[in-house]
C-alpha cells in the first residue's frame, strides 16, 4: 500500500514539472533608425536553472514577438548586452561559460522575416559575469 502511494506521488510530481513553456521579455533594444527591435527573452519550462533558455529575437518594429523565432539561444547564463553598430550590424555580449544552443552570425531580414537583401551581421563576445549576470545598468547601446 505504501509503495503504491509513493509511486502515485512520484507520478504526480513528474506531471507537475511538465508545465507549458513561458516566455518573459527581459529587455528590448531598437535599432538606430528604430525600424527593427532586438528582444532578449527567457523561455521557461520549469523552475530550475536548467529549465530556462535565454534567446534573442530580431523583428520589425511594431511586429509582435514570436518566441519560437530566435537568432541566438543559450543556457547557464542569464544576461546579455546588445550593441547596434548600424542597421545591419550588431554585437551581442553574453556570460562566459554559457552553453550555446544556437548562434547565427547573419540574419536575413530579421528573425521573423526573410529578405536576402537586408542582412544583419551579428558578432558575439563572451564576457566575465557574476553568476551569469552583468553588473551594469544599461544593456542596450546604439
Amino acid at each position: 500500500m505504501i509503495r503504491r502511494l509513493l509511486a502515485a506521488n512520484f507520478v504526480l510530481l513528474l506531471l507537475a514539472g511538465c508545465g507549458t513553456e513561458r516566455a518573459d521579455v527581459m529587455f528590448e533594444c531598437a535599432s538606430p533608425s528604430g525600424s527593427k527591435v532586438a528582444t532578449f527573452y527567457r523561455v521557461s519550462t520549469g523552475d530550475r536553472p536548467g529549465d530556462q533558455t535565454m534567446k534573442l529575437n530580431i523583428r520589425p518594429a511594431g511586429a509582435a514577438l514570436d518566441a519560437g523565432m530566435h537568432s541566438f539561444a543559450f543556457r547557464h547564463g542569464y544576461d546579455a548586452i546588445i550593441h547596434w553598430d548600424s542597421e545591419s550590424a550588431m554585437r551581442v555580449d553574453y556570460p562566459r561559460g554559457s552553453e550555446i544552443l544556437d548562434q547565427e552570425t547573419a540574419v536575413f531580414g530579421t528573425s521573423q522575416t526573410f529578405r536576402s537583401t537586408d542582412p544583419i551581421h551579428i558578432t558575439y563576445t563572451e564576457l566575465e559575469s557574476t553568476h551569469g549576470h552583468f553588473m551594469v545598468e544599461d544593456r542596450c547601446f546604439r
